[in-house]
């Protein structure tokens, strides 16, 4: 698989690789390979213990870039190792990819087609030549919600037999455990009830509009205004509102938790009181799912893929004017509203490494049928 998104910390690729992953876990007969040109991140340290996983890490000048390594170390690798299915995590697959070798890719989203200038350079290049290619090239596609599904299939007329949804699982288990003290000092002695937003911070996720929306709900609110915290990592294109957001937590103002750990994720949603998630667009959203498993109250843009994951437990504001988003905020703020509760068992980790294993198990079971023996041991497969 490519492993390269648990390379850097915590993010919704590499949370969705581990969530799989550790749905594996204890599986005699898959063993993954995990190709990737730097070492796994210790926020994703966990990943290694478990028995059927194997970190496959590049050396030289070919692993210096992620791009260069993917598409030149990589194919070199993967025909070195006689792997019985190649998992393209990040939607693509690399050109001189092994003809012989079955693909499965997760689609996670078509910022490409939709909000291309929110993208890096590098990768807005990559999926512009190779996107087209790999859809084509796979045997299996598996797009992370019904919406990307569709997209996919207008984008580039993917048969529906060629789809099989399998959503982000989230950990239950991980989240139905009581949090009663802080995990580190950096996220102790916050009042509970906060605004909490998660996420990285990079153009497409718009937190200029939510800063914006909340520095006229603060002007209005006054002492009496709710705090706004934001976990996650500083990205990309945001330079300015990066050095704001540092600047307006050392005044107190706001609090930015970046890069946060999984414990100190869990343990601010569990103190916040309104979850918020400007996107322009999104491929699912984790954070979304984690905020209602925790029994949160939230506010997102209005896309359809919010729909598909909250239904009626959530309310959606567009986003043409960020006062729009300040007054739901004082209302919030006044009187905190009450949405049902949502029904999120279609999105629990179970359940998706139940489906990705059995795409994954069909194509064995072809191979084995054609009489073409597993090139891994008998009882484990490599992916």
């Amino acid at each position: 698989m490519d492993a390269r998104p648990l390379s850097t910390p915590v993010s919704g690729v590499g949370r969705l690789i581990a969530s799989t992953l550790k749905g594996f876990e204890g599986d005699p007969r898959f063993r993954f390979l995990l190709f990737s040109h730097r070492p796994i991140h210790p926020s994703h340290a966990h990943l290694k213990e478990l028995p059927n996983v194997q970190e496959e890490i590049g050396t030289g000048f070919l692993a210096s870039k992620g791009g260069l390594y993917f598409s030149l170390a990589l194919p070199r690798e993967l025909r070195k190792k006689n792997i019985d299915l190649f998992w393209g995590t990040q939607q693509l697959l690399p050109p001189f990819f092994p003809k012989e070798v079955p693909a499965v890719i997760t689609c996670v989203d078509f910022v490409l087609r939709k909000f291309p200038e929110t993208m890096r350079p590098i990768a807005r290049f990559q999926q512009s030549v190779y996107m087209r290619w790999s859809a084509e090239r796979a045997d299996k596609i598996l797009p992370i919600s019904r919406a990307v599904a569709e997209e996919a299939k207008s984008y580039y007329h993917i048969p529906e037999e060629k789809i099989s949804v399998v959503y982000p699982g989230y950990d239950a288990k991980e989240i139905r455990i009581s949090v009663r003290k802080p995990p580190t000092e950096r996220v102790a002695g916050i009042s509970s009830g906060f605004f909490l937003s998660v996420s990285t911070v990079e153009p497409r996720k718009n937190y200029g509009f939510l800063r914006e929306a909340y520095l006229k709900y603060r002007q209005k609110a006054g002492k009496k205004a709710l705090l706004w915290v934001h976990a996650g990592k500083a990205g990309w294109g945001t330079e300015a509102l990066v050095e704001n957001m540092r600047s307006e937590t050392s005044a107190g103002s706001m609090l930015w938790i970046e890069s946060p750990t999984d414990a100190e994720l869990h343990y601010l949603y569990s103190k916040a009181g309104l979850f918020l998630f400007p996107s322009l667009y999104e491929g699912f959203g984790i954070p979304l799912v984690e905020a209602l498993a925790h029994g949160k109250q939230c506010l997102v843009s209005d896309l359809n893929v919010f729909h598909e994951i909250g239904g009626r437990s959530v309310r959606y504001k567009g986003l043409s004017n960020p006062q729009d988003w300040a007054e739901e905020m004082s209302l919030y703020s006044s009187k905190p509203w009450k949405l049902p509760e949502a029904d999120l068992r279609k999105f629990e980790m179970n359940a998706s490494a139940k489906l990705t294993r059995k795409v994954f198990l069909d194509f064995l079971e072809k191979k084995e049928k054609r009489n073409l023996p597993f090139q891994g041991e008998k009882s484990e497969n490599s992916m």
